[in-house]
């Protein structure tokens, strides 16, 4: 394995999702997955938004 050098972290740095979006992802993952993944990702997807919404606000 070897290091990363700048254009190859300025190309994986742009992919990143903040806990309000990455929380949508979630919920809507959890939907496309049938009735019991739907309450996981609810549950799960839920939260990340509330930790985006109250604690990095």
């Amino acid at each position: 394995m070897k290091p990363l050098d700048i254009e190859e972290l300025n190309e994986i740095s742009g992919g990143r999702l903040d806990w309000d979006s990455g929380g949508l992802a979630v919920i809507g993952q959890g939907f496309a997955g049938g009735p019991a993944t739907a309450v996981f990702g609810l549950a799960v997807g839920g939260a990340m938004l509330a930790v985006g919404h109250y604690a990095l606000s």
